[in-house]
């Protein structure tokens, strides 16, 4: 099979972009001739732009673009592959030509050439070994296990970091001072660690290591986070100069959510909170501590999805659970 140009797309949150990203820099070491060309939703291009292994990027918006411009785009193209359970880039890719059109089934079948039926097991498998996993048995490209635990993510600019800079100075963190940092909200409430938690956890970081808790995320929580010890930048960056946060902090502090796979791509030690959400399927494989209640109705975010309206699973994680493993890299 001669595979020249790859039409690739992965619509969904930030997070879900940059777990594709070891895949795909996998495919382009085993394969350096193949064109890959990324569609992905606005949001998410800076996370993947400039990354070597990604020659073209198409920034869709369904509201506003116009689909026949990408299907001029992609016109027989050698492979779709199709790792989300969208309709359109199915469709797309089948009126572009494209003679291989790989996908979860969802209920878009009637557009793909490789249907894959979702199972179970895939709701508890790191996301990139599934991923591999499709290309292996639909296509015949194997790919090294060890490749896919690595994620990538866009360099910050000199700028970026430049602004992160500022924005510490003028709360008096300077030069190479250490510090923890978190975005405490997340953007799915089932996956919060309640509030005063989180603010008991910050206290006790700052009272045993002196460590301040740089805090990013929504302006519209910032307002939760200002106490002594908290540095609140809440509202004032953006995706790459929180990436400059999390890339150059002691430990990263989070629920699961894309501060998670940030953290990864740049080595960041990382304790993840976990409760609604897989850890098997969504924590990095690396240089992470998963701190979890294990309640037996957890998780429950998979294929079919959840009716939960009361995220005990999250509740019950303990301050001095969290703290503990924090302090296995503090």
């Amino acid at each position: 099979m001669k595979l020249e140009r790859i039409f690739v797309c992965k619509q969904g949150g930030i997070g879900d972009v940059v777990l594709l990203t070891p895949l795909l820099a996998s495919l382009k070491k085993k394969y350096p001739h193949i064109k890959i060309s990324l569609m992905t939703f606005p949001n998410a291009v800076d996370a993947v732009k400039g990354l070597p292994f990604i020659d073209e990027i198409f920034s869709y918006d369904k509201k506003n673009d116009n689909i026949w411009k990408y299907i001029y785009k992609i016109w027989k193209y050698d492979a779709a592959l199709l790792f989300d359970l969208q309709y359109r880039p199915a469709i797309l890719a089948f009126l572009a030509g494209i003679p291989i059109r790989i996908g979860i089934q969802h209920k878009r079948g009637l557009w793909l050439t490789h249907s894959v039926p979702w199972e179970l097991s895939m709701d508890h498998r790191y996301e990139p070994y599934v991923f591999a996993d499709m290309l292996g048995k639909k296509l015949g490209i194997e790919l090294p296990q060890t490749e896919l635990d690595t994620l990538y993510f866009a360099k910050p600019t000199q700028a970026d970091e430049q602004v992160v800079a500022t924005l510490f100075a003028e709360h008096g963190l300077t030069g190479n001072q250490p510090y923890v940092t978190c975005s405490p909200i997340t953007a799915f409430h089932l996956k919060d660690w309640p509030p005063d938690y989180w603010r008991q956890l910050f206290q006790k970081v700052y009272d045993q290591y002196k460590l301040p808790v740089v805090i990013f995320g929504s302006a519209e929580n910032g307002h939760l986070w200002n106490f002594p010890g908290a540095i609140n930048v809440c509202g004032k960056t953006t995706l790459l100069q929180a990436a400059s946060i999390i890339q150059h902090a002691t430990l990263l502090i989070n629920s699961c959510s894309l501060p998670i796979h940030i953290a990864a791509a740049f080595g960041t030690p990382c304790v993840a909170l976990y409760g609604y959400s897989d850890y098997k399927r969504w924590a990095p494989k690396k240089n992470c501590v998963v701190v979890s209640a294990n309640l037996p109705c957890s998780p429950c975010d998979g294929y079919v999805g959840s009716r939960c309206q009361d995220a005990q699973c999250m509740q019950q994680i303990t301050v001095d659970d969290v703290f503990v493993a924090c302090s296995k890299f503090l």
